[in-house]
């Protein structure tokens, strides 16, 4: 859950988890589409697919305890094998990512070249790494980089490290502001009588969730051409399923992703008979109620449903 995803987000859905889950024996039982449930409005949702795959990896107990063998398991790479490894079994390994990257390059005030950037970190957080206790070092680092040692406004003063860094003096430097990138695109609200079409996603962005069909997202760059976009994406999909159908537009809906905001015209198409689209299917507000949906997906059913 602390993949991408801050401490403060995950509390509540990682006690919601405990509670419907409360035992190993009990997960080991969950089946994708409750864990997909109870993840619902926490983003990110590979990470619960990965979550399902791995447990049912670890099914078959294998004997795993080094980093190499624990990134077998799905959803698993270098920086949480050596998690495991350090925290566990109190193993030599460096544990590095993008915070523990942070205060190596702060620490020694790193001007290193892209290409060689990881490679560095690395050979330094391994020098760094001791042979014993490694466990508690790498969590030690873990809580600097969260309450001191932050991306934006470290607390170089109370940091005990303080004295051995070599950027603290110059963290004054103006923070680049990164503006997100803004993308439209539709949703539409297919309906026939009590009944409207789902699909359930294996998109990256939201899948293995339930959600009304989406047209592709294009990139906005100039808002005069807004309306052009959408009329093209309402157009191109009617014709992809060979729809010649009269649509009413509701209204938009607006999401913020990670690394860029999508504005969604909700369009509603009435049809006089159900019809059969593949991947699709049609339900009614009951069931879906029942069904695993994103946050995205919830803005769009208050304005629909």
């Amino acid at each position: 859950m602390l993949q991408q995803t801050g401490v403060k987000t995950v509390i509540p859905y990682y006690i919601k988890f405990l509670k419907k889950w409360p035992t190993l024996e009990s997960f080991f039982k969950a089946e994708l589409i409750e864990i997909l449930k109870v993840w619902q409005g926490l983003g990110y949702y590979q990470r619960a697919k990965n979550l399902y795959n791995a447990k049912e990896f670890l099914k078959k107990k294998h004997s795993l305890n080094t980093p190499e063998s624990l990134k077998k398991i799905p959803g698993i790479g270098d920086y949480i094998s050596s998690s495991i490894c350090a925290i566990l079994y109190d193993k030599s390994c460096a544990v590095i990512d993008s915070n523990i990257k942070r205060i190596i390059t702060r620490a020694f005030d790193l001007e290193v070249e892209k290409k060689n950037y990881n490679n560095v970190l690395k050979d330094i957080a391994q020098k760094l790494t001791p042979f014993e206790n490694n466990g508690k070092y790498c969590q030690s680092l873990m809580d600097l980089a969260n309450l001191v040692c932050k991306p934006t406004k470290p607390k170089c003063i109370i940091c005990p490290i303080n004295n051995l860094c070599a950027k603290k003096t110059n963290n004054k430097k103006k923070e680049k502001v990164n503006l997100k990138k803004i993308k439209i695109g539709v949703v539409f609200f297919v309906t026939h009588k009590d009944k409207f079409l789902v699909e359930r996603s294996e998109k990256k962005l939201l899948q293995g969730l339930y959600n009304f069909p989406f047209s592709k997202f294009e990139e906005l760059n100039d808002y005069r051409n807004e309306n052009n976009i959408i009329g093209k994406l309402i157009s191109c999909w009617l014709k992809s399923f060979k729809l010649e159908q009269s649509y009413k537009n509701i209204s938009f809906v607006e999401h913020e992703f990670s690394h860029f905001r999508l504005k969604l015209l909700i369009v509603n198409i009435k049809l006089k008979k159900q019809i059969i689209l593949r991947e699709y299917e049609w339900i009614t507000k009951n069931e879906l109620d029942l069904l695993p949906i994103s946050t995205l997906m919830t803005k769009i059913k208050e304005k629909t449903l």
